[in-house]
């Protein structure tokens, strides 16, 4: 049976053309047909990539197949979105070889995760990229009747991003400057950020930024091996605030508690504010925002534009 909260919280999209790419990790065969019925039944139409059910080692297809994907799927005529069917890794195999001129600029990419890498060369080419959960997510809703409210509600960020609406969440402060905070809202997964760092695939800041980070699975000492090889990549003078959101499943001596402790180090010592609990990451909390888009934080509150 089809969770009928997931396609409630999708029908405002009906009549939306959507493209479903695997651009990084192989993707079963039975979670793209159940994203496919959910997104039906909802009223979307889907168009799969050619290589989305294709299997390479643990990557779904071969780099140069995940690339003929994604340009294809920007090329479909009458497409509102490119949505990524999941993470994993992959997208910096490519991402490169990406022919601009090819993607066209009000078309929106969708996904998180590995993903990041590929939104945040969209942003720096002027193209647009939501910060959301991946598409076989509609086949993952939750075991709980409190994580099945979740993941809708993460959905209907999305429908709300795509219909151009702001996004706003409560933040919880811990240090650093607390007036007005003005800037791009910009990151996604730390690991998958720190390992580009000092390629062309770089995360950069050209201007004001605020820095949203999540992460999974990872031991406490690695989130800080990658923080400071991310923030020692990039030009902290124009970073205003980092953003922390959910770190699933990592292994925390003290919980998020101590991860707090250890980002407030490094951001102190640059001078940037601080703040936790963005209801961004890896389980069923993962709401939805532009990526590049301007966020200003005023009373604890993160407020990110419609573009």
């Amino acid at each position: 049976m089809l969770p009928a909260y997931l396609v409630d919280a999708l029908r405002p999209l009906a009549g939306a053309r959507v493209a479903l790419i695997a651009p990084a990790g192989g993707v079963k065969d039975e979670r793209i047909d159940t994203v496919r019925a959910v997104m039906d039944a909802a009223g979307i139409e889907t168009c799969l990539g050619e290589h989305a059910r294709d299997h390479h080692r643990y990557l779904a297809g071969t780099a140069d197949d995940r690339l003929r994907d994604l340009q294809a799927a920007f090329e479909l005529p009458n497409i509102d979105a490119v949505w990524c069917l999941r993470g994993g890794y992959g997208t910096a195999q490519f991402v490169q070889a990406i022919d601009w001129a090819r993607i066209p600029r009000e078309v929106p990419l969708i996904g998180y995760s590995d993903m990041s890498l590929l939104l945040a060369a969209f942003e720096h080419r002027s193209r647009r990229a939501i910060h959301a959960p991946v598409a076989t997510e509609l086949a993952l809703p939750g075991d709980t009747p409190a994580e099945q409210a979740e993941r809708a509600a993460s959905m209907t960020s999305l429908v709300a991003c795509l219909q151009g609406q702001a996004s706003e969440w409560p933040l919880l402060y811990h240090s650093g400057p607390s007036n007005r905070l003005t800037g791009r809202v910009v990151g996604g997964n730390l690991t998958t950020l720190a390992s580009v760092a000092g390629t062309p695939a770089a995360l950069t800041l050209a201007d004001d930024a605020i820095l949203v980070l999540e992460d999974v699975g990872e031991a406490e000492f690695r989130l800080e091996r990658c923080l400071q090889q991310l923030l020692d990549s990039l030009d902290t003078r124009h970073m205003k605030a980092i953003c922390l959101g959910r770190f699933e499943r990592c292994a925390l001596a003290c919980g998020m508690e101590s991860l707090v402790e250890i980002f407030a180090e490094y951001s102190a010592a640059r001078g940037i504010a601080l703040y936790y609990d963005a209801p961004v990451g890896h389980g069923c909390v993962n709401h939805a925002w532009r990526y590049g888009s301007t966020a200003r934080i005023k009373a604890d509150r993160l407020r990110i534009g419609k573009s």
